[in-house]
């Protein structure tokens, strides 16, 4: 059969959902926008082969997946109905990553960026308090262990960003805020085994070093004991590791 009688693939895509009603402006990496402007109050569509998915109480989003390492830029707003927080995921070839406990408070936008490979997470405070816990589920083949992460901080002042990025080749877990004021951090990871067995690591305070900025060594990790971090900053030892304790329970047998 000649080549052009051949079934195309189809083009890859990634999915960015919200489960409640909310106004969300969605942003790619050349500038094209979907969703509800803000500043017309208008639905806008500029992005070629994207289109949304309008429901009672949830909203998705069908986007072509974006260049490499690129990002989505998202504004969220909480609308009359909307639930008090949310989940926000984006879902593409082999992960699903997102904002769990997203505040909602109608007429307040939210401003977060997410990327179309599954490596990066941000989001910028709009009040001050604790973050939203933002996550990372990834999966690298049946062979390989899959993973599950969740960050959150603290604290975060209005204006200042928590910024989380997955390395999963290189087995890092890289974690900030550009927060002048020091924070501490959760963190939780649960590797699953390809025959089944999950491990979980779990540590509610990383604040030992003099910035907002750590990376979790998970690729090293033994599956029960300590996990090692390392402080992230102009003068600090990439070698000098921060065991801090696996304060994960793992339930009692019935």
């Amino acid at each position: 059969m000649a080549a052009s009688g051949r079934l195309q693939q189809p083009s890859p895509t990634v999915q960015i959902s919200i489960d409640t009603v909310a106004d969300v402006l969605i942003e790619n990496s050349d500038g094209k926008r979907i969703g509800f402007d803000f500043s017309t109050k208008s639905f806008v569509n500029e992005i070629p082969g994207a289109r949304n998915i309008d429901r009672e109480t949830s909203a998705t989003f069908v986007l072509p997946s974006d260049k490499a390492e690129k990002v989505y830029k998202l504004a969220v707003s909480g609308k009359s109905g909307s639930a008090l927080t949310a989940i926000l995921s984006i879902a593409g070839p082999g992960f699903i990553n997102g904002f769990r406990s997203l505040p909602m408070p109608p007429g307040q936008i939210q401003r977060m960026s997410v990327s179309s490979d599954g490596t990066a997470l941000s989001l910028t405070a709009s009040q001050d308090g604790s973050t939203p816990q933002l996550y990372f589920t990834n999966q690298s083949g049946r062979d390989k262990p899959s993973y599950r992460f969740e960050v959150s901080a603290r604290t975060l002042s209005p204006g200042k960003t928590i910024s989380v990025k997955l390395d999963l080749a290189g087995g890092r877990l890289s974690f900030n805020s550009d927060d002048p004021r020091k924070t501490g951090f959760s963190v939780m990871m649960r590797r699953t085994k390809p025959g089944g067995a999950r491990e979980t690591y779990n540590h509610q305070d990383v604040s030992f070093g003099r910035a907002n900025n750590y990376a979790l060594d998970f690729g090293n990790w033994d599956g029960k004991g300590d996990g090692c971090f390392y402080e992230k900053c102009s003068d600090c030892s990439e070698s000098q590791c921060t065991k801090l304790k696996n304060e994960y329970l793992a339930p009692k047998p019935d």
